[in-house]
């Protein structure tokens, strides 16, 4: 089961200026991912994209690593992910490269745990799974949100046709994406055009190990964890 690990970091952040620079801890969230990569001994190659030459050259000093210049259709603020996993798995394919698995790790969640890795790798090497992602629980259910329809506020979701108002303790638990690992098949991308398939199992993950920093507040809560260690 070959598997190729894609790291991409874009240049452009309208959130926080220049991101993936940023240190947590004493590494820059760009090191952080690649470190963690070169870990999983179940990986047969790794390739660092970016759009921007300074971080490629950052990365240069890490053996056995591919470096791929992104192309600026794909580097967009509305580019999608997927599109950039099928031209990366295209121009592998032109240099022979086959993977059967492919293993997406953003630079913007620097706390993973290796043990959720390679349980992932074993669920979809029994081959009952086409993806698996990390997930956590969402903070705001469905049932309770809103949106506007004619100056009124209505539920979000249509089959709710009146207020659900039972305690929260109720509710069915809801997850989200975290973001932190998207480990699927390379078919996907081509043949559903998608990262996350029909058969995804979901790695429950809390604390620090949810963080994807979007925004201040998420690197504040990354910074605190990261000074938690020393």
């Amino acid at each position: 089961m070959k598997v190729i690990c894609i790291i991409p970091a874009r240049k452009g952040s309208k959130g926080i200026k220049n991101k993936n620079t940023i240190k947590i801890g004493d590494k820059s969230l760009i090191d952080i991912s690649i470190k963690f990569a070169i870990k999983l001994k179940f990986i047969d190659k790794i390739i660092f994209s970016s759009d921007s030459k300074l971080y490629l050259n950052k990365a240069k000093k890490y053996k056995n690593i591919g470096l791929n210049l992104r192309p600026k259709k794909l580097s967009s603020d509305k580019s999608l992910m997927v599109d950039y996993i099928k031209y990366q798995l295209n121009e592998e394919k032109k240099l022979g490269n086959f993977y059967d698995f492919v293993l997406l790790l953003q630079v913007t969640c620097p706390y993973r745990k290796k043990e959720h890795f390679y349980k992932a790798y074993k669920i979809l090497k029994n081959k009952k799974y086409n993806s698996v992602i990390t997930i956590n629980r969402a903070k705001e259910h469905p049932n309770r949100l809103k949106i506007y329809k004619k100056n009124y506020l209505v539920n979000y979701l249509k089959k709710l046709k009146t207020e659900d108002l039972k305690p929260r303790q109720q509710l069915e638990p809801v997850y989200i994406r975290s973001g932190s690992m998207y480990f699927f098949e390379s078919t996907l991308p081509n043949k559903k055009n998608t990262l996350v398939g029909d058969k995804t199992y979901g790695i429950k993950v809390s604390g620090k190990y949810a963080i994807n920093i979007d925004n201040y507040n998420d690197l504040v809560l990354a910074k605190y964890f990261a000074n938690q260690r020393k």
